[in-house]
Order: C-alpha cells, then structure tokens, then sequence
C-alpha cells in the first residue's frame, strides 16, 4: 500500500480554482459551482442545477443539493485549510430547488478549534432572499495516515 494518498490535498485548478477531486482532472465543477466572491465573512456561490439532476418535475434532485452543500460548505474553509473531510453534513429543505435557473449559496466558517471546523450554508434563488435550503457541517481536518487507513480497513474487510 502507498503512502501517496495521504499526500493528497486540495489545490487550486489549472485554472485556479478549488475543485474536488474528481472534478479537478476536468478543470470544471460538474455540479455546476462557481464561486462569485470569496469574503473574509462568507463565501458566496453561484450555482444552477443541469436538467440531467431532475428529482421530479423541473425541480432538483435531494442528492444534487445536498452534493453542492458539501461542496461548498468544504470549500469555504478549504481557503485556511487544504486537508479537510466532512464528518456530518445535515440539511434542510424548505423548497423545491428549480433546475436550469440562477442559484446563490452563501457558506461560511462558524466556528474552528483544533482539528473541528464548523460550517453552514443557505441556498436562494438568485438575488431572492427566501432560503431554499439550508446546511450545516462538521468538518475535521484529516490526519496525515486518513487515505491509509481506509485502504488498509479496505483490504482487510
């Protein structure tokens, strides 16, 4: 097994953005996230849902939401820290989120003590102010051995 995994760290893009790992080989979020303005207090994004991530008529898919929160709910700290995993993310739905139209998330930092990292989000319409969704997270930064044990616990079970 190689220790190369535990190297791995979120950086900017070619392009300089921060992606995840399997967004980054392609330069581009497939969710469809692009950040419109990093602050000191919050991050805001500008998203809309492709029609291919329709849960029901014109609306989007549960997991597509809550893949964009633990995008960007990473991606808001990933700014102060590159070595991040989500240890629990919980969301609440307030309304149907529209495929193909103009999304805002705002995420930022609530809290961070050693290794813990609190963080939430609010999902609108664009330029809307009636929240859509919303998330909160707990992120830990990762331990240098994270990806080594998994493919250890991988191999053994």
């Amino acid at each position: 097994m190689s220790d190369r995994a535990d190297d791995f760290r979120i950086g900017p893009s070619p392009s300089g953005r921060l992606l995840c790992g399997g967004c980054a080989p392609e330069d581009r979020c497939r969710l469809g996230i692009e950040v419109a303005h990093a602050g000191e207090a919050a991050t805001t994004f500008d998203v809309v849902c492709p029609r291919h991530w329709c849960g029901g008529p014109e609306v989007a898919h549960g997991g597509w939401t809550a893949a964009v929160f633990d995008d960007v709910l990473n991606a808001v700290a990933l700014r102060r820290e590159a070595r991040l995993v989500t240890k629990s993310l919980q969301i609440s739905y307030h309304r149907p989120v529209p495929v193909e139209r103009p999304l805002t998330v705002t995420a930022r930092i609530d809290s961070h003590a050693g290794r813990r990292w609190d963080v939430s989000a609010r999902m609108t319409l664009a330029g809307g102010t009636v929240a859509l969704a919303a998330a909160t997270a707990e992120l830990r930064t990762r331990r240098p051995d994270h990806f080594a044990r998994h493919q250890a616990w991988l191999a053994h079970d």
